[in-house]
């Protein structure tokens, strides 16, 4: 019977330290391949046009602002066109967001209206998207292009089924000028 050698001791060492590194190298590239990936759709674009673009769109809203007056009510409560919200995480909301529980589960209702500040003529001609989202995943979705119109105020209504955080994006058009909303917002829990 032969001796076992030093060195056969350091190679099923290798041989083991080589394997769990193998497998843990599989298993990482496993759990990469199931996770789902949900695409970024902040301002309704992807978020490499939106990288691309941001500083674009933030003077193209600001422009907007100052040409015409709007006002947006989420049940009731009044908002203008802002995006001041895409700079705060989720966890600085609630100290830095004056946009807190402005959506409910159920029927919620939205009203958006639009006034050239020049001719203080009211705009009807809007082209009018909201999406209604909550952050990461995309199955619960609304979008919202199919508005009515009263002679003042574009208006509707959609469901919310779900507790949580929700992002409400939206992009008006007004002839060749665009406009953009941004709210990260909550629907209230039990406590509040």
């Amino acid at each position: 019977m032969k001796k076992v050698q030093k060195y056969h001791f350091w190679l099923a060492f290798f041989f083991f330290i080589f394997g769990i590194t193998f497998a843990m190298i599989i298993w990482t590239i496993k759990s990469a391949v199931n996770t789902p990936v949900y695409e970024d759709r902040s301002f309704m674009t992807n978020y490499q046009d939106v990288d691309y673009n941001y500083n674009d769109m933030v003077n193209a809203n600001i422009a907007f602002n100052k040409k015409y007056t709007t006002s947006v009510k989420i049940n009731e409560q009044d908002r203008g066109l802002d995006i001041s919200d895409i700079l705060y995480g989720q966890r600085s909301l609630k100290k830095m967001s004056k946009n807190q529980n402005l959506l409910v589960v159920g029927e919620n209702h939205l009203t958006l209206s639009i006034i050239d500040r020049a001719t203080k003529e009211i705009i009807n001609d809007a082209n009018i998207t909201f999406q209604i989202t909550r952050p990461i995943v995309d199955r619960d979705d609304i979008l919202l292009n199919n508005f009515s119109f009263d002679g003042k105020i574009y208006s509707s209504s959609f469901k919310i089924n779900k507790r949580g955080h929700w992002n409400i994006i939206a992009k008006v058009i007004v002839g060749k000028d665009s406009g953009y909303l941004y709210i990260k917002t909550k629907t209230p829990t039990k406590d509040n």
